[in-house]
């Protein structure tokens, strides 16, 4: 019996490490950021792009440090997360502190170590980068309006690594981040909704928490005919090429949102909610390579 208990302790820390470091979430920005470069900022052959070893370590380097963000988050969120999903914060419980702090470190240092072989700039925007998700998590995060705002703009910023990697700040990248954070905004009031009881409980000043259901409800409504307007400037101002097909199912998806949202009042329907403005998410990911095909 005891021989079996090491390789199971084993696996639990594996598990809760990926959980702590929120891995499919890091992979996924990782990704995108890899798409975004080849399908939006590189004119050029594929793989050419494909083949940088600068655009690399500037994803290596996104991963560390949005890990390290994960880990120091971990360290003010676990009382609240026990609540709201108490099965994963379970399994990050088979981390000790010790070990969450020397992997913050680890993950900073080998961020800028990373950085420091592309560009003195890239060490300085992850310096930057890094020094804001510090300051999120230990003071920002529980203010109303400073919290939520913090938070969508952290998990945009690192596409802006690639945007000044390529030196482009043209008004179609800036139409299409638009429409990122549009959704990022949405998806983050709508956690916050499906958080409220861990939130109400640990003192954070949330919209949900502070103005109520209702008022929250609006402004994700607000946004979301925000996101329908962007839509339609990317449709009419610029080439999507098969990219369209997306955003055409997108507007769809979007347009009937607000009745769902409406409708629904409890946290599983609120979770499904959540899970949904997830996957118009990722799906917009996977459908970059969508711009270089014609129709």
């Amino acid at each position: 019996m005891k021989s079996h208990l090491p390789p199971k302790r084993l696996f639990l820390k594996a598990i809760g490490l990926f959980s702590l470091v929120r891995g499919i979430n890091v992979s996924v920005l990782m990704t995108a950021q890899i798409l975004t470069a080849v399908f939006i900022f590189s004119s050029g052959d594929i793989a050419v792009t494909l083949f940088d070893l600068n655009l690399w370590l500037i994803v290596l380097a996104t991963g560390f440090s949005v890990s390290g963000g994960y880990i120091f988050n971990a360290f003010f969120d676990e009382e609240k997360d026990l609540i709201n999903r108490p099965e994963k914060t379970l399994l990050e419980r088979h981390i000790s502190a010790k070990t969450k702090l020397g992997m913050y470190f680890a993950c900073s240092v080998l961020s800028l170590l990373v950085a420091s072989y592309v560009s003195f700039r890239a060490v300085v925007f992850f310096t930057a980068y890094m020094v804001a998700m510090f300051l999120y998590s230990s003071l920002l995060k529980r203010d109303l309006w400073f919290g939520t705002l913090t938070s969508t703009l952290l998990t945009v910023i690192p596409f802006f690594a690639i945007t000044v990697y390529y030196n482009n700040f043209s008004l179609e990248i800036f139409t299409h981040a638009a429409y990122l954070y549009t959704l990022i905004s949405i998806r983050e009031f709508i956690k916050d909704l499906y958080n409220i009881k861990g939130d109400m409980a640990q003192n954070y000043r949330t919209f949900p928490v502070v103005w109520g259901e209702r008022k929250t409800k609006k402004l994700i409504t607000i946004l979301v005919f925000f996101a329908l307007l962007v839509i339609v400037l990317l449709n009419t101002f610029f080439t999507l090429n098969a990219m369209e097909f997306y955003y055409v199912f997108a507007f769809g998806f979007l347009f009937v949102f607000p009745y769902f949202l409406w409708r629904i009042s409890s946290s599983y329907h609120m979770g499904l909610l959540l899970q949904s403005v997830r996957l118009i998410i990722f799906l917009g990911i996977i459908s970059l390579p969508l711009l270089r095909l014609t129709v």
